[in-house]
């Protein structure tokens, strides 16, 4: 460990030395610019004057003119001169020399027009006489940099060394933090802490065989909060990330991610909609998951993009969607979404409605699970009602709907709409403790209609991306073939149009696909079940940076 130290002291000098050699870099190249405007005076900088005279540097904003400043200036200045040595978009850069008696009314007059003086400490010669000393300790600076970087790449060999020190003591701190936390005599100490339940019995016969203590379970009380640990496989994994972005599950409400990462991998392919697109994102990340050695929320990330590569593959047939290509539209599963846009609409605002609808279900399993049977129904059962009833009532105004085939629908609707208002009046406010309070509760909360009616809107995104989407792609190919010129040059220029077009199209369009399949979970789903906030399950273990620590035992 000592030969690992003096590499890691070793180290640790030519970096306190680049450091110190970028500051003095940044410092010089100030200095420098600063002194650029002064560069054609021949005038030392340090020169002030004598008893009698006055000599001062400054400068007088650029949009003042500098003929009529010097005109006046020979006129109510005598024995003075003024000098401009230099002028830039914002600033004349002048010089002042003048007898003593007749400096206060020269300087009355620039200050008028905006003066300011500039003074040079610490500096002697002129400004070309300076500017080449920084030049010449910029290269020494430059070399002295390499100079660092090359002892420190002779130490490359003990890397490995060095990481496993580092880790090593961060194991060793955070032993040590542990231990500062546990109750202590001379001759005993007690630990309480979190375990999981999977694990518990296993923990408590390995401790107690291995060494002389006593471990008692128990089980968290009723209203205690506990820390939180997901634990899922396959495409809910995946979906962690998105939700850990938002929050921890409550750890008395139930993991969202199954049903969320579902939705999120649909929503994303529909709005990416484009096949060709789509195994292009699969074949990056699966390159990326097999190919690559990732690690926690970097692998479940690219896990979750290989999803959203094939939920793509899967949208882009359905719309015949290939890179934009028209002549394989006709093979959609479906149909074009192009032509067709007011029919996508529809089936994304469903697709919404269904989503929310899965919201309202979790909420329900939650208030179940905590054995709130009658909240379930009242906050979610009749809701469902309610919301059934408006959505088939305005059903007839949804796009490329036929209204008289819908028409025994609305006849519904209107039934559920009116029941599920009357439900919610009489339960919405059943909180309040005053009659007025629950009535008027009640009545308030079937305003949450107009909430549910917008949300729904929302969900048009699911077209106008994926609209968009192909429509680009279509215009990429279409330019890429309109440029008349020799077979060969219109090949090179055909390729390099289609690639970049297409990268552009796909960078974008899988970005907002991303973004906008976030905010639906977010806003959307989470709004009509999430508490949130759970405290994630953080275990002593050996916290390592560079190396994984693997261990035979059962627990």
């Amino acid at each position: 460990r000592e030969t690992v130290w003096n590499v890691v002291d070793k180290i640790s000098k030519q970096e306190e030395r680049l450091l110190s050699l970028k500051t003095e870099e940044n410092r010089l190249m100030n200095l420098r610019q600063s002194l650029l405007p002064w560069n054609e005076l021949t005038v030392p900088l340090e020169t002030i004057g004598t008893q009698k005279t006055v000599f001062q540097f400054g400068t007088i904003p650029s949009n003042i003119s500098w003929d009529q400043v010097s005109s006046e200036f020979d006129e109510k200045a005598p024995f003075s001169v003024i000098k401009r040595i230099n002028s830039d978009k914002e600033l004349h850069y002048i010089y002042l020399f003048s007898h003593a008696e007749t400096a206060d009314a020269c300087l009355s007059y620039l200050k008028a027009h905006g003066y300011n003086r500039v003074t040079f400490h610490g500096l002697a010669g002129t400004a070309e006489e300076n500017i080449l000393k920084i030049n010449y300790r910029m290269d020494a600076i430059a070399t002295e940099r390499e100079n660092c970087a090359e002892q420190i790449q002779k130490m490359a060999d003990a890397r490995n060394s060095v990481e496993i020190l580092h880790d090593i003591l961060l194991m060793e701190k955070g032993r040590i933090e542990a231990t500062g936390r546990v109750l202590k005599t001379k001759r005993a100490f007690y630990i309480k802490g979190w375990v999981p339940q999977k694990v518990a019995l296993e923990a408590k016969k390995a401790l107690e065989s291995k060494y002389t203590v006593s471990v008692e379970l128990e089980k968290p009380a009723d209203d205690e909060e506990f820390p939180v640990l997901l634990e899922n496989r396959g495409l809910a994994e995946a979906g962690e990330p998105v939700s850990k972005m938002y929050s921890l599950p409550n750890s008395r409400e139930i993991d969202p991610n199954a049903v969320m990462s579902f939705f999120y991998v649909a929503f994303f392919g529909l709005m990416l909609g484009d096949g060709g697109y789509g195994i292009v994102l699969a074949l990056i990340a699966g390159i990326a998951l097999w190919g690559l050695k990732l690690q926690g929320n970097i692998r479940k990330f690219m896990k979750l993009m290989f999803y959203c590569g094939l939920s793509t593959v899967f949208w882009g047939a359905m719309f015949g969607s290939w890179f934009g290509i028209s002549a394989l539209v006709k093979y959609a599963l479906w149909l074009d979404i192009v032509e067709n846009p007011e029919v996508m609409l529809s089936w994304s605002l469903l697709f919404g409605v269904i989503h929310m609808y899965a919201g309202f279900a979790m909420k329900a399993a939650n208030l179940i699970r905590e054995k709130r049977y009658l909240d379930a129904l009242f906050d979610a059962g009749f809701w469902y009602i309610f919301y059934t009833g408006a959505v088939l009532t305005l059903l007839p105004y949804a796009p490329a709907v036929d209204k008289e085939k819908v028409a025994p629908l609305v006849s519904i609707g209107q039934y559920l709409l009116i029941g599920g208002a009357i439900l919610l009046i009489f339960t919405a406010g059943r909180k309040n403790k005053k009659l007025f309070g629950k009535i008027f509760g009640g009545l308030s909360s079937l305003y949450d209609v107009v909430s549910f009616l917008s949300d729904i809107l929302s969900y048009s995104r699911l077209l106008a991306l994926g609209l968009a989407s192909a429509i680009i792609a279509s215009i990429v190919n279409q330019m890429a073939v309109m440029f008349d010129m020799p077979i060969v040059f219109k090949v090179i220029m055909a390729v390099a149009i289609l690639l970049v077009g297409h990268g552009i199209n796909f960078a974008i369009n899988a970005l907002g696909a991303y973004v906008h399949s976030c905010r639906l979970q977010y806003l959307e789903f989470f709004g009509k079940l999430f508490t949130g906030g759970g405290e994630p399950f953080s275990p002593l273990k050996a916290n390592t940076k560079y190396i994984t620590v693997k261990s035979d035992a059962g627990v």
